[in-house]
């Protein structure tokens, strides 16, 4: 992944709802606002339809981060984009997640990321956050531009799309079948969570500024 310096850096205008928000909290250029989200606590939202409830709860995931750059990128007319990524989540992403999938006979998951394109550039918004993960997602199976904000029904037809892509590179997922991969993403999800909170008690959180 690349630094947030890679992406173009401009004044904040008030273009629309998303920059009135910055612009209210005196944060007054791209790069500040991109550093201000990225130090946001990583939390999940109680919805991830609308990415201005960051604001709100002060906190958010892959989801919303992304989601509330790419709406102000929109509004200063910036080529930056929300991107949603496909990879193979196992215990190097997540410690735990094989006892998961072993049960199933599965050695990974499939498993959706957000970040930021700009040109060749990828940008992660959530690295360093406390996320639960091992290690920044750098390699990914498939990856497409999405809206900065998706309704859960959005996301979640992306998924069921491209994981049959992936009945391909691992047949016990046709085996197994939709519901079933779905009840185990949701299981995985928890342990996000689980170890979110452990590496969160083993350290504090970073802070990096423009």
């Amino acid at each position: 992944m690349n630094s947030i310096d890679t992406l173009p850096n401009v004044n904040i205008q008030s273009q629309g709802l998303v920059s009135e928000k910055f612009l209210n909290l005196d944060i007054k250029t791209f790069w500040q606002a991109c550093y201000w989200v990225k130090n946001l606590p990583y939390g999940f939202n109680l919805n991830n339809e609308n990415s201005l409830i960051l604001f709100e709860e002060n906190r958010g995931t892959c989801i919303t981060k992304h989601g509330i750059i790419a709406r102000l990128a929109q509004e200063l007319e910036l080529e930056i984009y929300k991107n949603l990524g496909f990879y193979q989540l196992n215990d190097d992403i997540v410690t735990g997640v094989n006892a998961i999938l072993q049960v199933h006979g599965l050695n990974f998951i499939p498993q959706t990321h957000c970040f930021l394109e700009y040109g060749s550039y990828r940008v992660d918004l959530t690295e360093g956050n406390c996320n639960g993960k091992n290690k920044t997602i750098e390699n990914y199976d498939f990856v497409i531009r999405v809206n900065p904000d998706l309704t859960y029904k959005e996301e979640e037809q992306y998924y069921i799309n491209y994981l049959k892509q992936y009945f391909s590179i691992e047949p016990k997922l046709a085996e197994i079948g939709i519901p079933t991969i779905l009840q185990l993403l949701e299981t995985c999800n928890q342990q996000f969570k689980y170890q979110c909170s452990i590496l969160s008690s083993r350290s504090s959180p970073a802070f990096v500024t423009p």
